[in-house]
């Protein structure tokens, strides 16, 4: 009897062993296993925040050589789909593109948006009186309508001369004022100062009238914008 009782003894010791050494394995497996976890949860985190990309407003600031002339007068260089959608929203609704060759497609955009559209094909090495009276043409269209009318080139080079002509021969702007916007943009080269005398010299036989231009041209010729 004294035997068994011993050997339930040991047994019992042996087992109380096995016990305690099972536990502190598995807290030691626990504790080994946390910090994968954090990582894996921390690196999800992160694959989320690098995925979002954050919208990009689009602005008329990023319309090049944007200027507003006056209430119904707005030009620039080329502009985007979004562009046009934020100066129609800017009660623009005629577009006059001074730019030459196949402008099909932009047309489709500005009439999809139910926006006038007119163009004229002006050569950038080449602008001619012709040029400039079509374009008369196309801004009393919107004169008579009361519209507000963006010009618009790639640059706004072809634009700001336009608009300077048109600013002093047909709506009477002062000669000082009106280049002050076209200095803004550039200074024309010898070709398009040409051009600007061309206009100048045909309005006042016309018209029995005495503007002259204070624009003086650059020496080095511009960068061809074609």
């Amino acid at each position: 009897m004294k035997k068994e009782i011993k050997v339930l003894a040991v047994l019992a010791s042996v087992l109380s062993i096995a016990f305690t050494l099972n536990n502190a394995f598995a807290t030691s497996t626990a504790k080994s296993t946390e910090p994968n976890n954090a990582s894996a949860t921390t690196g999800a985190e992160t694959k989320t925040s690098s995925d979002t990309t954050p919208n990009i407003e689009i602005t008329l600031d990023s319309l090049t050589n944007y200027q507003v002339n006056n209430d119904h007068m707005v030009s620039s260089g080329l502009p985007s789909a979004a562009h046009l959608q934020l100066l129609k929203d800017e009660g623009v609704n005629r577009v006059i593109d001074l730019i030459p060759g196949d402008r099909l497609q932009e047309q489709q955009v500005v009439q999809g948006l139910s926006l006038n559209y007119h163009n004229v094909q002006v050569e950038w090495e080449n602008p001619t009186l012709a040029n400039f009276n079509d374009y008369v043409g196309y801004m009393a269209l919107g004169s008579s309508n009361g519209d507000k009318v963006l010009t618009h080139c790639k640059l706004n080079w072809r634009g700001a001369v336009f608009t300077y002509l048109y600013s002093i021969t047909v709506l009477g702007v002062s000669e000082l004022s009106a280049k002050q916007d076209l200095l803004a943009i550039w200074q024309p080269n010898q070709t398009w100062f040409a051009f600007m005398n061309t206009v100048i010299d045909d309005f006042n036989a016309e018209n029995n009238a005495r503007i002259v231009t204070t624009v003086t041209p650059q020496i080095e010729p511009a960068p061809p914008v074609t």
